[in-house]
């Protein structure tokens, strides 16, 4: 499943593509497909060549062939994988309080009031403050009372 380009920026010179929600370099693409087909193709072709002649049943050359073909695929992979590095560009920043609001409304906006988290199971509260929400469902449950208080 192919989409059309994705937004690229000046300097990859129109390069990009998104292919199942991945962002690649179209030219690094078609290197790596060269590079499976220049791999499998000849390992497959050959395996099938030489267990033809060592083995009696077809059936078996040919599964012994296929495995070998396999074999190929997955280092053509990994060759592909060491050549080509990701194009992602990951940005990250540390959340702000007013970000982390709008994630807990957007949360009951789509789910529903989450609860008083001070009536969770230990077990559940000593993971969320592990993870850093506890303090925040807290807050969003004590903003939540005060909005429906009369």
């Amino acid at each position: 499943m192919m989409s059309g380009p994705a937004t690229e920026p000046e300097e990859d010179g129109g390069r990009l593509l998104e292919i199942w929600g991945d962002t690649v370099d179209s030219r690094h693409t078609i290197w790596a497909i060269a590079l499976g087909v220049g791999l499998t193709v000849p390992l497959y072709l050959g395996a099938e060549l030489l267990f033809s002649r060592l083995v009696d049943d077809a059936t078996v050359a040919g599964t012994y062939a296929l495995l070998v073909g396999l074999v190929g695929c997955l280092l053509a992979g990994f060759v592909g994988a060491l050549l080509f590095a990701p194009k992602r560009v990951v940005t990250e920043h540390a959340p702000t309080e007013e970000s982390r609001r709008a994630a807990m409304d957007a949360v009951e906006a789509d789910y529903g009031p989450l609860g008083d988290p001070s009536e969770l199971s230990e077990p559940v509260r000593s993971e969320l403050r592990a993870l850093g929400l506890y303090d925040d469902l807290l807050a969003q449950h004590r903003r939540r009372e005060e909005r429906e208080a009369p």
